[in-house]
């Protein structure tokens, strides 16, 4: 990005509410534009209590007496983490499920794929759109590729407990067999949380000038803890946060969920990754000063 990039977000104050672990790329690539990142994780994952379902579903990843999964499907780099350790708790080398050549892997777009390549397994397919949807696009034109049809074929989805259903219904009603597996839940945030009384001293202040949500989940857990701390009148309500602070979405998902819980969405990235949504921040905020227009900039 250019020098102006960087006098655009000069000292601009950005709210990051991704998990703890994946929100340093995130702050690392604002700071380096001149912006002051402020971490607020508002979810905190949390691995299953009992490991028997994922368990069970992973070994068939190494199967050969015909029960073996045609797919595994990876929509977030928490899911990769999360799998691929445990294979290797469960004393499985990740990096041999390339040695499986009835084994097709999809992850939901490249981060998630970088996070799988760090135990030596390449990503088979990636969607040019990286949401659900675009998902089960890849996978049709995949099949349609190789002249094969969806139907009958064995997928594994590991994924958040509280993640979109449109996935799965999709793929069971193109006619394949989908065992989705909680990998891990969300748990929001703490009302009395550290960190978030000086979130809400920041935003009584009006000291924070951007708000990004990476998943709904983080929009979800936001807005929940918010409500939560409004019970006593400690924080403004949403149409006061609305007013003085720019909501910026990973993309058109995310931003529904923010509309849907009373936000309004300043800035929308057009590519649905991190790099992807600072861009959208930048030109947001270099265009904003030419402009009293305030309506979405994608």
């Amino acid at each position: 990005m250019s020098k102006s990039s960087i006098v655009s977000l000069q000292g601009k104050r950005i709210l990051v509410t991704r998990t703890r672990e994946q929100a340093s790329v995130l702050c690392e690539r604002l700071r380096s534009l001149g912006a002051i990142p402020i971490e607020f994780p508002t979810i905190h994952i949390v691995p299953p209590e009992d490991w028997k379902e994922l368990d069970g579903a992973l070994r068939r990843l190494y199967a050969h007496d015909g029960s073996a999964y045609d797919w595994l499907i990876l929509t977030s780099a928490n899911g990769v983490h999360i799998c691929m350790q445990r294979l290797q708790t469960l004393g499985y080398e990740p990096a041999d499920l390339q040695n499986n050549q009835e084994l097709r892997i999809a992850t939901i777009g490249p981060a998630t794929a970088a996070s799988l390549a760090q135990y030596g397994v390449t990503a088979d397919l990636i969607p040019d759109e990286y949401i659900a949807e675009g998902v089960i696009t890849a996978l049709q034109q995949d099949a349609e590729a190789r002249k094969i049809s969806l139907e009958g074929q064995r997928i594994l989805l590991a994924r958040a407990a509280e993640a979109r259903k449109i996935l799965p219904a999709e793929l069971r009603q193109s006619g394949a067999q989908v065992d989705e597996v909680p990998a891990y839940y969300t748990v929001p945030v703490a009302r009395d949380d550290e960190r978030g009384r000086e979130v809400i001293r920041l935003l009584q202040q009006g000291q924070l000038d951007i708000l990004t949500f990476t998943s709904s989940s983080t929009v979800r857990n936001f807005v929940a803890w918010l409500q939560s701390c409004a019970v006593d009148g400690a924080i403004p309500v949403l149409d006061d946060v609305k007013q003085h602070v720019q909501v910026a979405s990973i993309g058109p998902i995310t931003s529904q969920t923010a509309r849907e819980l009373g936000l309004k969405v300043d800035i929308e990235a057009t590519e649905f990754t991190i790099e992807g949504l600072v861009q959208a921040i930048v030109l947001y905020e270099e265009n904003h000063g030419r402009s009293s227009n305030h309506n979405t900039y994608r």
